[in-house]
């Protein structure tokens, strides 16, 4: 939602109301929260998820416009934190008193125009026309005040939920980085291929890393050189990183790395490039001592196909990765 004068939020409304009404869209907060920003263009997501959710299904149902509220209006976290939740509740609840009175008042003016109208088609003298005159404009004016007044909330709706998206960004912040390298968590990374995939054709590419006997290194060596390759190989990747990738450790050794613009082709030759790099990279101690000679890693590649979800294009790049492990180790596998 946006800080819209009054003039204009009556002017999308009138856009967007008859939308509602010609595709039998209930007229619900949610709703009109929707298709205010649909009729306001600003959003390519939302009004390619709502065209295309029609086309498919011939409406919005009541469950697909909820969801959409929260994720393009206010950030998704906002339903499970309490705090947040309890002042989203209320946002709703003013924009559903509102929007009623709204709704109310164009039903109104929509009458008193029926009625001006057969008034006019029997009118023959002055007074007539001086009573249509008067009828309209008192009923032109409440409507203009609601519209203000209704404008006036989405304005303080707008200020708390910048608030709020504020609020729940340095939540994100944190809920999607891992504590021991500050790349994504796996959270993180379903979320940049989600917001990835609704764009995507066949130009991006997922890797899934893994460190080649992590386990047997924490057994020789203990967790603590366990932990310290993670680490290290933490840094490589993000001292490697551009503005077409993300990077994210999925768990233990186990890293994923997002190339966007990426074919199938210039991802296996970026991991095979990646790989060789590491294969030159050791690990030491502090007393200098070299622990691993030769950082090892198998990699799983895949590019997106047709209209996979994020946990299926996860699932196929650490299907490669096995098929890599099963190969012998330290290889690139993307089938």
């Amino acid at each position: 939602m946006h800080a819209d004068s009054p003039r204009q939020a009556y002017a999308l409304l009138h856009k967007a109301i008859p939308l509602m009404r010609d595709m039998d869209i209930p007229p619900t907060p949610y709703n009109y929260g929707i298709w205010y920003e649909y009729v306001r263009q600003t959003s390519p997501q939302l009004n390619r998820l709502v065209d295309s959710t029609i086309g498919r299904l011939g409406s919005l149902p009541s469950f697909v416009s909820k969801e959409l509220f929260h994720q393009f209006l206010v950030a998704e976290e906002a339903r499970y934190n309490p705090e947040h939740k309890d002042r989203l509740e209320q946002l709703v609840q003013a924009l559903s008193s509102n929007t009623n009175h709204l709704q109310k008042n164009l039903a109104d003016l929509n009458q008193v125009v029926h009625k001006s109208q057969r008034v006019l088609r029997r009118a023959d003298r002055e007074e007539h026309l001086e009573t249509v005159l008067s009828y309209l404009d008192k009923g032109t004016q409440k409507a203009r005040q609601e519209a203000v007044q209704f404008a006036k909330s989405l304005d303080e709706v707008q200020s708390e939920i910048t608030q709020l998206r504020a609020e729940l960004e340095a939540i994100r912040s944190n809920v999607d980085l891992d504590p021991m390298t500050q790349l994504l968590n796996y959270k993180g990374l379903e979320r940049q291929l989600y917001d990835a995939l609704l764009s995507a054709e066949d130009d991006l590419s997922l890797l899934i890393l893994d460190i080649d006997n992590l386990k047997d290194l924490n057994t020789q060596h203990g967790k603590r050189a366990g932990t310290a390759l993670i680490t290290h190989l933490g840094h490589i990747l993000s001292k490697r990183s551009t503005e077409n990738t993300s990077i994210a450790r999925i768990e233990g050794g186990t890293f994923a790395i997002l190339l966007h613009e990426a074919t199938l082709d210039n991802a296996i030759e970026y991991a095979e490039d990646l790989r060789l790099h590491l294969n030159k990279q050791r690990l030491k101690s502090r007393n200098g001592e070299g622990i691993i000679e030769q950082i090892k890693v198998s990699i799983g590649v895949a590019t997106v196909i047709g209209e996979e979800t994020p946990t299926e294009l996860i699932a196929r790049a650490n299907g490669y990765l096995d098929n890599a492990k099963r190969q012998g180790r330290n290889r690139t596998a993307s089938r």
